[in-house]
């Protein structure tokens, strides 16, 4: 301990002179870690230091959140009919055995396709009054809705297609998937059942046509079967129902060569003429599907734009620049008109039809985007009628082809019947008649008996087929709607929850990064270059104060500065040690009582000054009232020998006194150069209680006379970038010593 010579405090001796300590350069330190890696250590800080209110606030805003998710993310109500497609079609005369299971493949796709065609969404709208219901009144365009929510699939393996619809509204998807069920059997199912009555209607004129021929043909003739000679009757022609099998002709005779040769030919004009009422049906069937096809083409192509297109083509850059320059061109023509004086001169006219030629070109812009958009809009009509067209023109191509090519048979079987001499015919029982098979009406005759008797087994098999059950058929009506996707509400409820918990973490942990109060020993040492020379846990308040053990922990903590600061600064001869701090409450108060306190216990005459003379609260610690003292010393109204107290534990206590703005004028050069030299004098050290560095100018003042600075941080209020400025500016001044005290660190890091 340094010796002095005592002297009473309020004696006005001259103060002795007292060597400097000498300057020392601050201690080298390790270097800082990176950034980066300090990053995710303070975010884990900042989670731990405010759980509990990441947890309170976390699950209001999380349980809001979650109702909100659950209210507007209801599951949607599911609707869906079954409908069950024969593997082939339903007839009595039988399957094609050449057809199988690509046939069923492609009429399945083909019915799926048709579920979602224009023509049945427009019944189905027209039909099912489905502009009522309030889902597609909501919707500005509903073929768009209906390609989008209408899902048709067909689990493969199996002929069940299944047609469902989700929506907010039970009845609505109710309605749409009754009105979609009816608009497809009516229209696609009831146009199939529409061609096989009309295939009836052709087969039944064909038969009365034939058998109004056959009636003039045998009109005078004796009613006698017509045959061969030696023939047990008639000629025995297979009935063309299907193509005939290869016959096998004789050998030897030359008679039976032709007899046989006569048989295969009239076959074969029979299944030609039979076959070209079917081939006349069919090209006119798809003659009418092309025509229909291109109608609806047309029509839909002439249909006017809707307005939603138009405002949406009002919006293209293109069209908003062009009537840019219309409307500037237009203001322009109106000012110069107002301004010249004769509105009709050459420059007003060019800039009239100039601003006339720009609202042209605008609204020809308008035109060109709107059509554009309307076509984009009308893009998957417009594909589906095209691809609908384009198979019409080839099957009515193909099927022209091939009547020409049966028109050409025909004609060639005809010309060898009339080419080739055949054996006379018994017409008659009487006495043979030597006559030309080739005959005109014999063959004609002939060749209407066999396309009779085929048109009547054709007719009597499409009166059967018309009573057979439609190839696809209703399994099962619109269901009644069942909520889905439950599972999708459940984890969007649950995803909002935790939103709500993660906003509050991000919301602190962006507050927290942007304060960046002290939270660990470690970080304050990251930061700050400036030395830790004491670590005093727990906070100080009245809590402390009353637990035995936390006020025990405080105290020796506080010695220990005390040992080091007599072991380090007091025996090199710094006695005057100012204890400060960035910004206010942050424990100086705390830490400069404290260390005097100790101080004066260890058998050192020690003085506590109250330095902070704009807001002092020393007395308060000390238990004195704040009477005469610093500010009345500055001014020249007391002396030493009133204002200097003595304090129970031996600690000499001197005042902040009464603040004014003379008193800070006072606090600054060669006056408190002396004030602070007469303080030193019959002390053994003097710890001044400095008010905060960086708020007021006197701090500095003060600071800057005394040969150690502690600055002092406190866990929790102090701020890590102005804690590192304030430890800038103490290392700007050259003070010989200085450290920071930091106060409210964990039992653990009072350790060091």
């Amino acid at each position: 301990m340094t010796s002095t010579t005592t002297a009473n405090p309020g004696t006005a001796a001259l103060p002795q002179t007292r060597t400097a300590p000498p300057r020392h350069n601050a201690p080298n330190r390790p270097a800082a870690k990176p950034e980066a890696e300090n990053g995710a250590m303070r975010f884990l800080i900042y989670l731990r230091l405010h759980w509990l209110t990441i947890l309170f606030c976390g699950a209001i805003l999380g349980g809001a959140f979650a109702y909100a998710a659950w209210s507007l993310m209801p599951p949607k109500y599911e609707s869906y009919a079954l409908f069950q497609v024969a593997s082939s079609p339903p007839s009595v005369t039988g399957n094609d055995p050449t057809k199988g299971k690509t046939e069923f493949a492609t009429y399945i796709k083909t019915t799926v396709s048709l579920f979602k065609s224009q023509t049945v969404y427009i019944a189905a709208l027209r039909d099912g009054r489905l502009n009522d219901l309030p889902t597609i009144q909501a919707e500005k365009d509903p073929y768009r809705y209906f390609d989008k929510e209408l899902l048709v699939e067909n689990k493969e393996g199996t002929e069940i297609i299944r047609l469902s619809i989700q929506g907010d509204s039970p009845e609505d998807v109710k309605a749409i998937i009754a009105a979609i069920s009816a608009a497809y059997l009516k229209e696609v199912m009831g146009t199939e059942a529409n061609v096989k009555s009309s295939i009836r209607t052709e087969l039944q004129n064909a038969k009365t046509s034939l058998e109004n021929v056959m009636k003039g043909k045998t009109a005078g003739r004796p009613e006698q079967p017509i045959g061969l000679p030696g023939a047990a009757g008639p000629i025995p022609v297979p009935m063309p129902m299907e193509p005939a099998a290869p016959v096998a002709v004789p050998t030897g005779d030359p008679e039976q060569l032709k007899r046989a040769k006569f048989s295969i030919l009239v076959q074969r004009i029979a299944k030609i003429e039979t076959d070209l009422p079917s081939l006349d049906i069919k090209i006119s069937k798809n003659q009418g599907l092309l025509d229909a096809a291109k109608k609806t083409l047309e029509k839909l192509l002439d249909t006017p734009v809707t307005a939603a297109s138009v405002e949406f083509a009002k919006k293209d850059p293109d069209y908003l620049k062009a009537q840019a320059t219309a409307e500037k061109l237009r203001r322009d023509y109106k000012l110069r008109q107002d301004a010249v004086v004769d509105p009709n001169s050459p420059n007003v006219l060019a800039l009239a039809r100039a601003a006339e030629k720009a609202e042209i070109e605008a609204k020809n812009i308008l035109d060109e985007k709107t059509k554009a958009i309307e076509i984009l809009r009308r893009k998957s009509a417009v594909m589906e009628l095209t691809q609908a067209i384009g198979y019409a023109g080839n099957a009515v191509t193909e099927l022209t082809q091939e009547k020409a090519d049966a028109q050409r048979a025909m004609l060639q079987a005809k010309k060898e019947i009339d080419e080739t001499t055949f054996p006379a015919l018994n017409v008659n029982k009487g006495p043979n008649k030597e006559s030309r098979i080739s005959d005109p009406s014999i063959v004609d005759y002939l060749t209407h008996e066999r396309l009779y008797d085929h048109v009547t087994a054709q007719l009597i098999a499409a009166d059967y087929d018309a009573k057979m059950p439609q190839r696809v058929r209703e399994y099962q009506p619109a269901s009644v709607p069942m909520q889905k996707d439950t599972k999708k509400q459940i984890i969007g409820t649950v995803f909002a929850g935790l939103m709500g918990f993660v906003l509050v973490g991000a919301f602190v942990v962006a507050h927290e990064s942007r304060a960046r109060k002290v939270s660990s020993l470690g970080e304050m040492k990251t930061a700050c270059a400036t030395p830790v020379v004491s670590v005093i846990p727990w906070i100080p308040n009245a809590a402390t104060a009353r637990d035995p053990l936390k006020r025990g922990d405080v105290n020796e903590a506080i010695d220990k500065l005390r040992a080091y600061f007599a072991q380090t600064w007091l025996n090199r001869g710094a006695t005057t040690v100012t204890v400060t701090s960035a910004v206010g409450d942050e424990g100086k108060s705390f830490t400069a009582f404290g260390l005097s306190s100790s101080l004066a216990q260890a058998g050192y005459k020690t003085l506590l000054v109250d330095f902070d003379l704009r807001e002092p609260s020393l007395h308060h610690l000390a238990g004195v009232a704040n009477g005469l003292g610093i500010c009345e010393l500055l001014r020249g109204e007391a002396d030493f020998r009133k204002t200097i107290q003595t304090l129970p534990n031996g600690l000499h206590f001197l005042a902040a006194g009464k603040w004014s703005d003379e008193a800070r004028q006072a606090a600054v050069g060669g006056r408190l150069d002396a004030l602070l030299l007469r303080l030193k004098e019959p002390f053994d050290c003097i710890v001044l209680h400095g008010h905060a560095l960086l708020t007021a100018a006197e701090s500095v003042e003060v600071a800057r006379r005394s040969e150690v600075v502690l600055l002092c941080a406190q866990y929790r209020e102090s701020r890590v970038p102005l804690l590192k400025r304030a430890a800038e500016r103490i290392a700007s001044m050259e003070i010989p010593y200085s450290g920071i005290v930091y106060v409210g660190a964990s039992t653990n890091e009072a350790l060091c």
